[in-house]
C-alpha cells in the first residue's frame, strides 16, 4: 500500500478526504492526517509517505512553506494541493516547487478524488518502487499550467494574455455543479470562434476563474493596438453572450523561452486591473513603472493591510495616519502614484482574504480616472481618508456576518484538535478568522473562562475518560491529550482535581 498524508487545518476537510474514496481499491492507505505544516514535517522526518495532500492556506506553516521545506530536506513525495477558487497564483507557485496537481475544495467529490488517484497510479507508480516517486516535476518547464501541452513553435515570439472572471464566486453559483460544462467550456468555444484568435493563437483554461491566451506576434509594431482590440472583442463576446465580466492582463512580446516570465508579468498586472473599472485591461507597456516597484510598495503597505483586515482598529488608524502623512509630503504626481499603489495592494488583500474587491462599491470604479480628477495633494489625502473609513466599515460588516457562530466553531475546532501540539489561541483565532486579541476577549466573555483554561479542561476531561476506559500508561494518556511532558500533565491534573492522575486511576479501579 502506498502511504498518504493529509494536511489541512479544517477537520471537516480531513474527514471528508478520508471518507470520499475507497483508498485501498487504488492501492493507497491514509496513514495520518495533520492540522498544519509543522506537524506534517515532524511526522515525515520519521515516516515516509508516497502521496501528500495539503491545503494551501493554513495558520503557522502554510502549504507553500511546507512544500518548500520538504523539498529542501529531500522529503517531498508526490504532492497534490487543495485550493480555493481565487488562489491561482499560490497554485502556480506550488507547481514551480514541484507539486503534481491541485484539487479545488469547492469541487471536491468522490469522482474527482478517485480520478486523481487513478492518474497518480498511472503516471507514477505503474513501473517503479512506490517508496521513491519520480520527482522530475521539480524541474517543470516554465510553461506549466497547461501551455506545455501545446506544441508552440519554439522560434516564435508571443504575447501572453491572462483573463479573470470578475466576482467569480458569485458568478459560478449560476452554474451550480456544472461550472466546467456550462461556463468554462462555452467561454472557450466562444473565444475560439473569433477569426483573429484562431489564426494567430489560442486560449486555454488554467483555473476555473482564469483563462490564458497565447498570441503569435508577426508584426511587433502593430501588436499593442491589435492585441488590445482582440482582447476587448473577447471580453465583449463573453459579456454579451454569457453576462460574464472579465478583466485582462497583457504581456510584452516575449520569445518562446520567456513565456513563463510573461505569465508572471500578467499575474502582477491582474492586481492592477482590479482598479480599472469595467472591461479592465492592463498592458505591460503602460505599467512598466508600477511593476518595477510593486514589491517595495507592498512592504510599505503590509502593516496597514494586516491591521485593517484583522480588525485591529488602533493599529489600523496608526498605520493609516503614517501612510497619509507620507503622501502629504509628496508632489501631486508622486502622491497620485503612491495612492494607486496602496489601492492596488488593498485590492490584492481582498483577493487574499477571499473577499471580492469589485463588490466594495455599488458600481465598478475606474480608480485611475477617479483619482486623476483630483488636483491637490490635500484633496487626495482627504479622499483616501474617507475611502479607508468606508473600507473599514465594510470589512467590519463582513466580519459581523461571519462571526455569529464563531465560539461554537472554535469549540468544535478544539474538540477535534485538542491533542495537537499546534493547538493554541492563535491557531484557533486564525481558524475562525479573528484577530487573536479580540478572539481571546470574546471567547472569555462567552464561555466564562479563558482559552487556556478551556483547553486545559477539555484535555483533562479526555484524560479522565482514558483512565476510566483503558489500560494505557500515564505517559501514553498524557501524550494522547496534548501533553508531551508527563510531569507537566501531572501538575495540571492535580491542580484541577486536587488529586494526582495515578491516585485518580487507582480510585476508579
Amino acid at each position: 500500500m502506498k502511504r498518504v498524508l493529509i494536511v489541512d487545518d479544517e477537520s471537516i476537510v480531513r474527514v471528508a478526504l478520508r471518507s470520499l474514496a475507497d483508498w485501498e481499491k487504488y492501492g493507497f492507505t491514509v496513514v495520518r492526517d495533520c492540522m498544519g505544516g509543522l506537524q506534517a514535517v515532524e511526522y515525515m522526518k520519521e515516516n515516509p509517505v508516497e502521496l501528500l495532500i495539503t491545503d494551501m492556506k493554513m495558520p503557522g506553516m502554510d502549504g507553500l512553506k511546507l512544500i518548500s521545506h520538504l523539498r529542501d530536506m529531500g522529503l517531498l513525495p508526490v504532492t497534490v494541493v487543495l485550493s480555493g477558487y481565487n488562489e491561482f497564483e499560490l497554485v502556480r507557485e506550488a507547481f514551480r516547487l514541484g507539486v503534481y496537481d491541485y484539487m479545488l475544495k469547492g469541487d471536491l467529490n468522490q469522482r474527482v478524488l478517485e480520478e486523481l488517484l487513478d492518474k497518480v497510479n498511472r503516471q507514477y507508480f505503474k513501473d517503479q518502487d512506490p517508496g521513491r516517486p519520480d520527482m522530475a516535476l521539480g524541474d517543470m518547464d516554465p510553461m506549466d499550467m497547461g501551455l506545455a501541452a501545446i506544441n508552440l513553435p519554439k522560434d516564435g515570439r508571443y504575447g501572453i494574455i491572462l483573463f479573470e472572471v470578475v466576482d467569480f464566486k458569485r458568478q459560478s453559483m449560476r452554474f451550480a455543479d456544472n461550472v466546467e460544462e456550462e461556463m468554462s467550456r462555452p467561454m472557450l468555444d466562444l473565444a475560439r470562434q473569433i477569426p483573429r484568435l484562431a489564426a494567430k493563437g489560442g486560449i486555454i483554461k488554467v483555473y476555473p476563474s482564469q483563462f490564458l491566451m497565447y498570441y503569435r506576434v508577426t508584426d511587433p509594431v502593430q501588436y499593442p493596438s491589435g492585441i488590445l482590440s482582440l482582447v476587448r472583442q473577447i471580453q465583449k463576446v463573453w459579456r454579451d453572450y454569457m453576462n460574464l465580466e472579465t478583466q485582462a492582463a497583457i504581456s510584452d512580446i516575449v520569445d518562446y523561452r520567456d513565456i513563463g516570465q510573461a505569465l508572471d508579468q500578467d499575474i502582477r498586472l491582474l492586481k492592477w486591473s482590479a482598479l480599472a473599472g469595467e472591461y479592465a485591461m492592463c498592458a505591460a507597456w503602460d505599467f512598466e513603472g508600477y511593476l518595477s516597484v510593486m514589491e517595495e510598495k507592498k512592504q510599505g503597505c503590509q502593516a496597514f493591510m494586516t491591521a485593517l483586515f484583522s480588525g485591529d482598529k488602533v493599529a489600523s488608524a496608526q498605520e493609516k495616519d503614517r501612510l497619509l502623512s507620507t503622501i502629504n509630503t509628496m508632489d501631486m504626481q508622486s502622491a497620485t502614484q503612491e495612492c494607486l499603489h496602496i489601492l492596488c495592494q488593498l485590492a490584492d488583500q481582498f483577493h487574499v482574504y477571499e473577499n471580492e474587491f469589485s463588490t466594495l462599491l455599488p458600481e465598478r470604479v475606474n480608480y485611475f480616472e477617479k483619482i486623476s480628477r483630483l488636483t491637490q495633494v490635500k484633496e487626495l489625502e482627504l479622499w483616501m481618508n474617507n475611502y479607508f473609513r468606508w473600507v473599514s466599515d465594510y470589512l467590519e460588516n463582513c466580519r459581523e456576518d461571519r462571526q455569529e457562530d464563531v465560539i461554537p466553531r472554535a469549540r468544535h475546532f478544539i474538540a477535534d484538535n485538542y491533542a495537537s501540539p499546534e493547538m493554541t489561541l492563535k491557531s484557533t483565532a486564525d481558524y475562525v478568522g479573528l484577530n487573536e486579541k479580540y478572539f481571546s476577549t470574546r471567547f472569555t466573555k462567552e464561555t466564562g473562562m479563558t482559552f487556556s483554561t478551556y483547553l486545559t479542561s477539555v484535555r483533562l476531561e479526555k484524560a479522565k475518560r482514558l483512565m476510566e476506559s483503558t489500560d494505557l500508561k500515564m505517559y501514553e494518556i498524557s501524550d494522547r491529550v496534548g501533553y508531551h511532558n508527563v510531569e507537566h500533565f501531572n501538575r495540571m491534573f492535580k491542580k484541577a482535581y486536587g488529586i494526582s492522575p495515578r491516585d485518580y486511576k487507582r480510585g476508579r479501579t
